[in-house]
């Protein structure tokens, strides 16, 4: 074994998982959701973040469209128990744009 063999299990990372991670979350699932829905540890994933750029790529342009998708339900939404709900996983979301500002104003 040579020191660069990487010890332990094999990964399981494929670059279609990229895609996959990608189209869960513009369904506005989070990335611990998407994780879930794979059947994957959390942990996994933020170990492949890591390890592979182009899931990280994934990964942040799955968490951009997750907001979008996020914001356009909350935007069309009629119905004040939808709105609180959307209002509240973008503040989860996408916590630099949603939380309260500290007396501080976007112009």
């Amino acid at each position: 074994m040579t020191n660069k063999a990487r010890r332990g299990r094999p990964t399981n990372y494929t670059p279609e998982i990229g895609n996959v991670v990608y189209r869960l979350m513009s369904q506005g699932l989070s990335l611990t959701a998407a994780a879930g829905a794979m059947d994957i540890a959390r942990a996994t994933v933020h170990n492949w973040m890591k390890r592979y750029p182009e899931f990280l790529d994934s990964v942040e342009r799955g968490q951009a469209a997750r907001v979008y998708k996020l914001e356009a339900d909350m935007l069309g939404a009629n119905e004040a128990h939808i709105i609180h709900a959307r209002r509240f996983a973008l503040i989860n979301a996408a916590p630099a744009e949603w939380r309260k500002s500290q007396g501080r104003s976007i112009t």
